[in-house]
């Protein structure tokens, strides 16, 4: 018999992310919005490439203070071993409901079961028919078991 394959492992995440520049639906580009994303998730390798990961938290406006909660499903691929890419979907929950798209890139090093990881990704709400455009960075830290 063929040895059993090892079982997928996990990880948690933590994520800290800005929006470093805007443009709303049908007006100019903006810089960075004074936001900051907080989010906490968990992730499962499926294959030793590919990953999918649900992150939730919420994001702070400089300013106005709380600005949204969202659920962030996502699918991640590792095209090596320091780059991926990143599908992600927010779905903001409050104060209300919409889809925004998050594809990205990201380098990421592991150091044990340790990995921090930087993204950038092009963002743009769609759910509610009038689609904006963003730009995010993010910092994360996962921690495989």
């Amino acid at each position: 018999m063929p040895p059993a394959a090892p079982a997928p492992s996990n990880y948690v995440a933590t994520f800290l992310g800005t929006t470093l520049a805007y443009r709303p639906h049908g007006g100019s580009w903006d810089g960075w919005q004074k936001d900051a994303t907080t989010l906490v998730g968990y992730g499962r390798q499926l294959t030793p490439t590919l990953a999918l990961e649900l992150d939730v938290g919420p994001t702070w406006v400089n300013g106005s203070g709380y600005a949204s909660f969202a659920l962030t499903p996502g699918l991640v691929w590792s095209v090596s071993p320091s780059v991926y890419l990143a599908a992600r979907f927010a779905i903001p929950v409050d104060p209300e409901t919409n889809l925004v798209l998050l594809p990205g890139l990201g380098l990421s090093h592991a150091f044990g079961r340790v990995m921090p990881t930087l993204e950038v990704n092009v963002s743009s709400a769609v759910g509610r028919g009038k689609p904006d455009l963003g730009v995010t960075l993010t910092a994360g830290l996962l921690v495989f078991f």
